[in-house]
């Protein structure tokens, strides 16, 4: 069989992990899989490392024979196989990222639950329009704010397979009074983030200046949840873009949360006054 030197992209990377747990939890060799599914075991060894892209009816199938398919996992396998490159509009951008921070931007838009923490910015999930655009040539300079706000509008709006997806922010109150040269742009971010405060999927809650200091919510990071899955996974935010981060940062989240952040009522009244003080004559 022929060496495969490509990166597989993450999507395919991850149905090829599911399927192989679910072998191996069946304790199954790759023969005894591959006798079962009536496939050649070369071929199952290339889905189960990424290098194949199985089509939904395929993985529906191993999962049939595998007598698994009843499983609830068996349906996030199954969704998952009909985008082994991930979104449609992901491809638009593939040129100008690293399979890194493609990978991660996969991992984001496959999310169900994303817990994200800003500190010196309003988070990318949680940017509106004009904001997005007054930081996008600081934060790249020579970049095109159109293909950028284009890339992060696509981000936003996505839900994959249909599904819901649910947004948790907390943002340091040092976001919302950094001063802008552009006027009205903070003031429409602030109005942004109380119209997405009213959704049933979107919880904003904000840490006030006075709130105490910890190393751990000095940076800004996801946390992302996935259906039927039981991993967590972690993205950081610095000034190269969105990356993977190093280990599961749920705790963290869980103390900002915990000893910084106020309820989001109370967000919600800090809020109106910061746009109050902004906007009065």
């Amino acid at each position: 069989m022929p060496v495969d030197y490509r990166a597989p992209n993450i999507n395919a990377r991850r149905l090829g992990l599911y399927l192989r747990r679910t072998r191996e939890f069946l304790e199954l060799s790759y023969t005894e899989a591959a006798a079962r599914v009536r496939c050649e075991s070369e071929w199952l060894v290339r889905v189960e490392t990424g290098f194949e892209s199985p089509s939904p009816a395929e993985v529906e199938r191993i999962l049939e024979r595998y007598q698994v398919r009843e499983a609830k996992v068996a349906e996030v396998m199954i969704d998952l196989a009909s985008r082994p490159h991930g979104p449609e509009w992901l491809e638009a951008h593939a040129d100008r990222l690293t399979a890194s921070k493609r990978d991660a931007l996969i991992m984001e838009s496959e999310a169900s639950v994303i817990h994200s923490y800003g500190v010196q910015l309003v988070p990318y999930m949680a940017r509106v329009e004009s904001y997005a655009r007054h930081l996008a040539p600081h934060l790249a300079p020579g970049c095109d704010v159109d293909v950028e706000w284009d890339l992060l509008n696509s981000r936003q709006r996505y839900r994959a397979g249909g599904r819901r997806r649910v947004l948790d922010v907390i943002i340091d109150e040092r976001a919302l009074t950094l001063p802008l040269t552009e006027p009205g742009v903070m003031a429409a971010q602030l109005r942004h983030l109380l119209d997405l405060g009213v959704s049933p999927d979107t919880t904003i809650r904000v840490v006030p200046s006075g709130a105490v200091f910890f190393e751990a919510r000095a940076c800004p990071f996801d946390v992302l949840e996935f259906p039927e899955i039981g991993d967590r996974l972690t993205l950081t935010h610095t000034a190269l873009g969105t990356e993977f981060g190093y280990g599961d940062l749920t705790d963290t989240w869980i103390l900002i949360e915990e000893k910084s952040a106020i309820s989001p009522d109370d967000s919600r009244n800090l809020i109106h006054r910061l746009l109050a003080e902004l906007t009065a004559p």
